[in-house]
């Protein structure tokens, strides 16, 4: 079994993206667009200024990681070597895909993949068992909105969440 392009990855309809730039913007202030989005809420953001930024929305951590969307995009459509692989890996989880697939968990239209503990907390894992499936919408906006409170809490600290209706 192997998974394809568009098991994935997905763009985000622009009423998500508005909501998302809301529920991002303590972080990522300036304005973007969507590049690509991975099916686990990676976001890769074209800033209005230049250059490509991932918003890896399970651990609330941005990297750049091109100097712009014609130059990611040629990233991936480059050549295929180990680096390559690990890193597109790194960003798009294909093979963790591959076995979430295999284990029955396939999001549709408009969903993507969602961790019950994230893993910036200890007990945090990308495990089949952490992994469920819901709308795009609320994981990158309930993302947002957790790493916005814990922005402030030194590594190791206890928290407890609530979870509002």
């Amino acid at each position: 079994m192997s998974v394809d392009w568009s098991d994935i990855v997905f763009t985000p309809d622009d009423e998500t993206v508005a909501e998302v730039a809301a529920a991002w913007a303590w972080l990522i202030p300036e304005p973007w667009r969507v590049v690509v989005c991975s099916m686990f809420g990676g976001l890769f953001l074209e800033k209005a200024s230049g250059g490509v930024l991932w918003l890896e929305c399970a651990t609330g951590e941005v990297e750049r990681v091109a100097d712009s969307a014609a130059a990611f995009n040629a990233y991936l459509g480059g050549a295929r070597d180990d680096a390559w692989k690990d890193q597109v890996d790194e960003w798009f989880l294909g093979d963790f895909v591959e076995r979430l697939h295999a284990a029955g968990k396939r999001p549709g239209p408009g969903q993507c993949y969602g961790l019950t503990i994230l893993p910036v907390f200890a007990e945090g894992r990308y495990t089949v068992e952490n992994v469920f499936v819901l709308s795009v919408r609320e994981w990158l906006t309930a993302t947002g909105a957790v790493h916005r409170q814990l922005r402030d809490c030194p590594d190791g600290a206890r928290v407890k969440l609530w979870v509002a209706d």
